[in-house]
This record gives structure tokens, sequence and C-alpha cells, in this order.
């Protein structure tokens, strides 16, 4: 297993690693612990049960949320799988204003995933199973070197603060379809800290994103001015890497201390498969 760093702060290449032999999970933990975001090469033919079972080597894999929509029907018959294509069942290409391309569009928003849910997202694997020829990057921001870079002043303003979570909030900020019933009454929102100490490196993180509604017990627009200037300086250019897809990727990241952002392609001439898997922070 080859790990090669990407950005000054954060994202590897990882590439002799064959999910059809037993995995060093020791050495891919630590990776992740240094890297936050891992690229997978060469992962051509990964299965689905595959990639399920690779990822609850690091951690319960949770059901993916359109299990709550009763007006949507999933093409992935897996219940951990998100289906983050734009694919119908019959392998055509769904049309831009499909109900399950609306879903979507909160992942063009900077965000980090499950952090509506109890307990949020550990880690998330994503994979390329069809691609565009061109377009469709993935951008990451390292929440980590943001916040180290932050003055001092900030930093003791900021660190004890809590921030409540919704998944609404993205659905409106996307001009999406609201939460069905099913789904508000699945997911709640949360209450999580703005700032995230990482349990292996010690490392704090900003926590924030799309998700991210308010800072508790502060006026809404105090706070919301808040959380719009640290979304704004973690996603300055000298924390993104913008990932261009190849072949056979598989993409793991740390959403404690990373976010990130769909970037678009020609979907209204090509057909994109891509296949999510997270894992709880439990």
């Amino acid at each position: 297993m080859m790990v090669r760093q990407l950005h000054p702060h954060f994202m590897a290449e990882v590439t002799d690693i064959e999910f059809g032999q037993l995995v060093d999970v020791a050495k891919v933990q630590d990776a992740i612990d240094d890297f936050a975001v891992l690229v997978l090469r060469g992962q051509q033919g990964l299965s689905d049960d595959a990639q399920i079972a690779f990822s609850a080597m690091f951690g319960p894999v949770t059901r993916s949320i359109t299990v709550h929509r009763e007006d949507s029907v999933r093409r992935l018959k897996r219940d951990e799988l998100s289906d983050i294509s734009n694919v119908a069942e019959d392998g055509s290409r769904l049309v831009n204003n499909d109900r399950k391309r609306l879903l979507q569009r909160p992942a063009r928003l900077w965000h980090t995933d499950s952090s509506f849910r109890q307990p949020v997202g550990r880690y998330t694997f994503l994979a390329a199973r069809l691609l565009p020829p061109d377009g469709g990057n993935t951008e990451f921001a390292d929440c980590r070197a943001a916040y180290d870079a932050l003055p001092d002043a900030t930093k003791a303003r900021i660190d004890s603060l809590e921030v409540m979570h919704s998944l609404a909030r993205s659905r409106r900020l996307a001009v999406a379809p609201e939460l069905s019933p099913q789904e508000a009454a699945n997911l709640p929102p949360t209450v999580q800290p703005l700032v995230r100490i990482h349990p292996r490196s010690g490392r704090k993180a900003l926590y924030l994103g799309s998700h991210a509604e308010r800072i508790v017990g502060w006026p809404h627009d105090e706070g919301r001015a808040l959380l719009d200037e640290l979304e704004n300086h973690a996603t300055r250019a000298e924390f993104v890497y913008s990932h261009a897809w190849q072949d056979g990727d598989l993409v793991m990241w740390d959403n404690r201390c990373t976010l990130h952002r769909a970037t678009p392609f020609r979907d209204d001439l090509y057909v994109r498969d891509m296949r999510r898997t997270t894992v709880a922070d439990a």
C-alpha cells in the first residue's frame, strides 16, 4: 500500500490496495487520521457488497437517508447505499427535474455528511462506477488547517459554542424538495460542537457547512453571520483540493474535520453513477 500526499495540508492518493485480499485496516486508519481524505485508486469492478464490507471495517454502516422517502423508488436495493447518480432503474439518464435529481441539489453546497444525525457521520466512502468524460469534480476543504489559521481570539470565542444542524436548511438553500413527513420524523435537527477535537489525532477542526443552521443561545442574525464568516474562511483556496475523478476511484473522507461539495457536469448529456456509504461516529 503506497500513500502519496496531494495537497500541502491534507489529501492522499493510495495505490496498491486490493480489496480481494486482506486489507491492512491499521495502515488505512493511520492514513485517514493523517490526511483526512484518501483517494483509493484502481478499484474497478468494486461490488456494492464489497464497498459495504470495506466501510464496515471502520465503523457501523448507516442506512441511507433515502430510505425515509416514500415518494421516490430506490434504484439500489441495499439500504446502506446512497445513489449519488443521474441513472434511472433501466440505466437511462434521468432528466434534470426528476425528483431524485432535485433531492441531490444540496450536495453542491459545502457540507459534512450526516451532521444532522446522532451519531454523526465518521467516514464516507464514495465509489465511481461510471463517469462523464469531464466535469463533476468533488471539492474538499481541510477544516483542521482552517481552524489552525484562525486568530487566537477567534479560537477562544468559538471553542465552546454549539450549533444546531438541520437537513431542512440544506434543502431550503438548494431549492430542493422539502423534508417529507417521514424524513422530518426520522431525521430531526441535532446539536453539535462548532469545534470538534479529533479523537485520534487530537487536532481541532471547524464543524459547520450547509446543515449548520444557528448557534445555540445566540441571536439568529449574529450567529448566522459568524457561521458564514467561518465557512468562507474554511473554504478559501489554500484549504481546498478539487478531486478529478478517475475510473475505479473510491474516495474515503473524515466528515469530522472536512467539508466537501459536488461540482457540475453535463448531466443533460452524460450518465454518472456514484455510490456512497457512510459509517457513524459511534
